[in-house]
């Protein structure tokens, strides 16, 4: 346990230490370019968490980063990599939002939960089939959730202009929900909405599910090692596929909450690459449920933030995807520069000997 636990404090210091090589190489890139880095990182702080908007509008970005980085960590702590969360989005809304637009007659609760329901149904399938393309006939999984990302959203691009486009206004969306489905605006003017409690409740539930339970605790050792796994005598197999259809249904519901809490309807390009952004969130703090959340929070103050920073200082806002990417680079290196180290530290002592 005392093993573990100093494994989990040396990586959250070098997650530490990773964001801050990361921020001194943008603040090294501002200089470079006539900024002031302290201003800059000041406009982007007030620009993220300044005032009750602006916290409420960074909040807003963390519910699908959240989600989706939780549709990560419970497939990837499987051994079975679900790409295809941003295919299993877009579907989840739309069918989310059908239900919003069709029965509208539909009391409010009874609306909103058959709509989430088809989200996760929807999004689970569509997860469904490349697991089960994956423990029975080993077609690499992250080549189909790839090209099912491609299918689901030309195939909802199509549903939208065509037999479920807008009766009012210009093709690439679908008729707004109820206007009872609505979730409520928690602070005015921004897109922060109820989704938020639901979306920590969904948080809470994930990580009992993967710290708390047996099942979470077949999971990791089915992705650890599936040969012991088989052994111990868990059904790898089912593990594996229940892994992404709970993967799936988890973007199911993003997209849900985008339509529900944010749009009100079905978008063709409903989202840009959050399933992705959130798979990036999962990876950094190693697919652990509490450090998604973080981090979400972090990815949302850098999102909102940048936009501020380069209206008040001039700083492109792209900067942000530069530190992103080189604290990704430091944390996938990681292990390479232990081994350096290590290696080092022996040849060290062999010297010394």
């Amino acid at each position: 346990m005392r093993g573990k636990f100093n494994e989990q404090l040396e990586y959250l210091g070098s997650l530490f230490l990773a964001i801050f090589l990361a921020l001194v190489l943008g603040a090294g890139i501002m200089i470079l370019n006539g900024k002031n880095p302290v201003q800059g990182y000041m406009a982007l702080v007030s620009g993220a968490l300044g005032s009750k908007y602006l916290l409420a509008t960074t909040l807003a970005k963390t519910v699908p980063l959240i989600l989706t980085g939780l549709a990560t960590a419970i497939s990837f702590k499987s051994g079975i990599f679900n790409i295809g969360g941003e295919g299993q989005l877009y579907l989840g809304a739309f069918a989310a939002a059908y239900v919003g637009f069709t029965f509208t007659e539909l009391p409010v609760v009874a609306g909103i939960i058959l709509a989430v329901i088809a989200a996760m149904v929807v999004g689970g399938l569509y997860a469904f089939i490349p697991g089960l393309l994956k423990v029975y006939y080993n077609i690499d999984e992250v080549i189909t959730t790839i090209m099912f990302n491609s299918i689901a959203i030309m195939f909802t691009g199509y549903l939208v202009n065509y037999p479920f486009q807008a009766s009012q206004g210009k093709m690439g969306g679908t008729d707004m929900i109820a206007e009872g489905f609505k979730f409520p605006k928690l602070v005015a003017m921004s897109k922060l909405n109820t989704s938020i409690f639901y979306t920590m409740i969904i948080a809470v539930l994930i990580y009992y599910l993967m710290k708390k339970t047996s099942y979470g605790y077949n999971f990791k050792i089915v992705g650890e090692n599936s040969i012991f796994s088989r052994y111990a005598g868990i059904n790898n197999k089912k593990y594996m596929i229940w892994a992404m259809i709970i993967s799936g249904a988890l973007c199911g519901i993003a997209g849900a909450f985008e339509v529900y809490g944010t749009h009100y309807r079905f978008l063709q390009n409903i989202s840009k690459g959050l399933a992705f952004d959130g798979m990036l969130v999962s990876l950094i703090v190693k697919n652990n449920p509490v450090g998604i959340v973080l981090m979400s929070l972090f990815f949302a103050i850098l999102k909102t933030g940048s936009n501020a920073m380069e209206l008040n200082t001039g700083v492109p806002s792209e900067l942000i995807l530069v530190i992103q990417s080189v604290i990704i680079l430091f944390i996938a290196g990681e292990s390479g520069f232990k081994e350096i180290l290590k290696r080092r530290q022996l040849n060290k002592a062999r010297t010394v000997k």
